[in-house]
């Protein structure tokens, strides 16, 4: 993609980060019930005793390792989907983008880092202090932009997501 495309504003941002909030709880969701899975398990082979907790999720929520879990899977969702694509969920539906300013690509550290400035969304508060460069926290920090696609640009970049994979198993 050589066009150049707008940066998003905040608003659409806001948008994104409410949408991508309903897959951040699904995902966390999935893993409460892995966690108390494991748990369960455990219990009924006296592996493992609830004492002093009234059952297996009131257990969960005193753990420290069980928050710090919970925040790591977050953080992974949003550094694997910018660093494979560009794109969270909702950043698909509303046809925004995370690119590179200095022409370097985005890599899993990049991806990871910028995650991590994002500050569960309070670094998008900075693209309303400075509306001209529509530049968050956490772009400014890893020379990143989030751009407004056009639909046929968004669906090449959906579709090269797609077809990749599909080419390295039709070489082998």
């Amino acid at each position: 993609m050589s066009e150049v495309f707008p940066r998003a504003g905040f608003f659409k941002r806001l948008a994104v980060i409410v949408y991508d909030l309903l897959a951040v709880i699904a995902l966390t969701m999935l893993l409460s019930i892995i966690n108390l899975g494991v748990l369960f398990i455990l219990v009924s082979f006296d592996l493992f005793t609830l004492t002093g907790y009234q059952d297996h999720s009131a257990y969960l929520n005193q753990q420290w390792w069980f928050k710090v879990e919970t925040i790591a899977v977050i953080w992974g969702f949003y550094a694997w989907f910018w660093y494979d694509g560009g794109q969270t969920l909702g950043m698909r539906a509303w046809r925004v983008k995370i690119q590179s300013t200095n022409d370097e690509p985005v890599s899993f550290i990049r991806a990871a880092k910028r995650a991590l400035f994002a500050l569960f969304g309070l670094g998008n508060i900075l693209v309303l202090l400075m509306p001209k460069t529509k530049l968050s926290l956490q772009d400014r920090l890893t020379n990143t932009e989030m751009v407004v696609l056009t639909k046929e640009a968004n669906r090449q970049v959906y579709l090269r997501g797609i077809e990749e994979p599909l080419q390295k198993n039709s070489d082998k």
